[in-house]
């Protein structure tokens, strides 16, 4: 049975999303009063009744957009109309007007928000950004009369303000906006929102991918780098010591995943931590087990607090923000060239990341890639990996692991041999 609780400002700020799924919460006074909070945390009231019989929800709006008592107030008045028998909507002239380009992309959103698509919010936040605030008349503009020329405008301001990644991503999200509400006129599970649009046409179908969008960003450290920049990280005080530490010890994983692991992802007995890999466009996420060792487990036991979350600054009352790591990357980086330790220029969070991959791969620890690719979680949605390799490469990860440790410390590798260049007599 769903929860129920007065949905004022402070209750409904309190509520907490869940992965995968949306969940929602029923208002303990207005009957048929409710707010919806999906996996990304956009809350949306909502009014649902019978209207001569007929079962009807009403949108009333985001928080953030409409206050909590205003829902409320809104709610009464739906409940009173549909009490009348009369239709509580707006009516709307469609011919007149039709759906906006930024109906569109709103819709959009909402999909990834109904698929429990955890980038809903960010792609929302991205969309308001450069487009609806970018862009106010082409967001008002019907969107059966967007054409290329619109689209072409949108992205090229981006890519002339040398930002070509972005440039791409928004690329990305009109041209599946344009296609899925096309598709979605003969899909019936696909929102309601998406479905009346009536798009009939994509013209950002033959826009290109914007050139630059996908170049290497991250570089490797040096070994030198990677030692100096740990040792920093073991200086630091609590909790940017355990969290920044336990990233490079966890093999530099993405920081968006780490962000969403809670305690009930640590297993004590078998010392491993699950990350649920949400990257791509899985409808469901791939379960990816981390190894922790000892030292590993020491970071945790330093940050953990009465929340649920692991990397979190707060004791676990909410994860650490997608910028935390980063800020603490910057500040070490500062240090390290302040000091003169730093010898091929600046680097960034996910730099981390690409060390870890190119120092182990190479001599004396040697690696192999398809080891690599299990630790970093890349390149194992194959058929291969997803029908016939069922081997679980925990050992071979663990060990990789306890290697990269080893490394950062400054450690001789065991059996690792000097090999003498001197000419041979």
């Amino acid at each position: 049975m769903a929860a129920k609780l007065k949905l004022n400002k402070n209750a409904v700020e309190r509520l907490e999303p869940v992965e995968g799924k949306q969940v929602i919460v029923w208002d303990s006074d207005i009957v048929g009063f409710g707010v919806r909070v999906s996996p990304g945390g956009t809350r949306t009231f909502f009014y649902q009744g019978r209207l001569n019989g007929k079962l009807m929800k009403v949108t009333i709006g985001k928080l953030g957009r409409v206050t909590a008592e205003a829902a409320r107030k809104e709610a009464r008045r739906v409940q009173s109309k549909m009490e009348l028998g009369q239709d509580p909507r707006p009516k709307k002239d469609v011919k007149k007007t039709g759906a906006t380009f930024g109906d569109l992309m709103s819709a959009y959103v909402e999909l990834l928000e109904t698929q429990g698509k955890l980038s809903a919010r960010n792609v929302r936040n991205q969309v308001a950004h450069d487009i609806e605030q970018a862009f106010p008349r082409l967001w008002a503009k019907p969107a059966a009369e967007i054409d290329l020329d619109d689209c072409m405008k949108i992205v090229g301001t981006l890519v002339d303000a040398k930002k070509p990644r972005q440039a791409d991503k928004i690329r990305s999200y009109i041209r599946t906006a344009f296609s899925e509400a096309i598709n979605s006129r003969g899909d019936a599970s696909m929102p309601a929102s998406m479905r009346r649009l009536n798009i009939t046409s994509n013209p950002a179908r033959d826009m290109r991918k914007v050139k630059g969008s996908s170049n290497a960003k991250e570089r490797a450290l040096t070994l030198a780098e990677f030692r100096a920049y740990w040792r920093r990280v073991k200086a630091l005080p609590e909790p940017h010591r355990s969290i920044a530490a336990l990233h490079v010890l966890t093999g530099g994983q993405r920081q968006q995943q780490l962000a969403r692991v809670t305690l009930a992802d640590i297993d004590r007995d078998a010392p491993s931590m699950r990350i649920l890999d949400y990257k791509g466009r899985r409808a469901e996420p791939r379960i990816h087990i981390i190894p922790l060792l000892p030292e590993a487990l020491e970071c945790i036991d330093c940050i953990i607090g009465s929340g649920r979350y692991v990397f979190s600054a707060n004791g676990g009352e909410t994860p650490m923000h997608n910028v935390f790591l980063g800020d603490i990357v910057k500040r070490i980086r500062t240090e390290m060239e302040e000091a003169g330790e730093l010898e091929n220029g600046p680097f960034t969070a996910g730099s981390i990341r690409a060390t870890v991959e190119t120092r182990l791969i190479a001599k004396p620890y040697r690696v192999s890639s398809d080891v690599l690719g299990q630790l970093l979680s890349h390149g194992t949605g194959g058929v291969q990996q997803r029908h016939y390799q069922h081997h679980s490469f925990f050992e071979e990860k663990l060990e990789a692991l306890e290697m990269l440790h080893r490394m950062v410390e400054g450690e001789e590798e065991p059996g690792a041999k000097v090999i003498d260049m001197r000419a041979r007599a």
